[in-house]
């Protein structure tokens, strides 16, 4: 934990839960943003494309895992969209959530580079272990009691 299933999971939830106050975020399009957004740190794997072909670039890659990266990378997608600050927000709520589970991680690596590039601090608060599937599916149970109470209060 986490992985892509409770990243996506916990994004969703959380728009499902903000989606009651922001009517925004009651349209589907607006909550996959969220969800894709909660992926973005995690364009990093693409690493494992360039390992294949025997090219190391994981020095040139690991900033993108950084708040400071995924930001940049938040910015440069959302200029594919109409409302690029709307779209940019979106995203970013996402980027909260992914950062939000990977800090409650136990790293062996040392943990996160949250304050990079003015800091190679690593922070992690320790609270699970990367192995432990539980929290995933807890993330799971949650987000199938929210989506079966939005479909039965949509069909009235």
């Amino acid at each position: 934990m986490p992985d892509w299933i409770a990243h996506i999971l916990f994004a969703y939830i959380l728009s499902e839960v903000l989606s009651f106050k922001f009517n925004a975020l009651k349209e589907g399009r607006y909550v996959a943003l969220v969800m894709v957004g909660s992926l973005i740190p995690d364009l990093v794997k693409i690493e494992i494309i360039f390992d294949l072909a025997g090219m190391d670039v994981s020095e040139f890659l690991e900033p993108l895992h950084t708040p400071a990266g995924a930001l940049l990378s938040a910015s440069l997608i959302s200029l594919l969209f109409y409302g690029t600050i709307f779209v940019f927000s979106l995203l970013s709520l996402g980027l909260t959530t992914h950062f939000a589970l990977d800090l409650l991680l136990k790293h062996v690596s040392g943990g996160m580079l949250m304050l990079f590039p003015f800091s190679w601090n690593e922070y992690q608060l320790g609270l699970i272990q990367s192995d432990n599937f539980n929290i995933t599916l807890v993330i799971l149970v949650l987000a199938s009691f929210l989506y079966l109470y939005r479909a039965k209060n949509q069909k009235i």
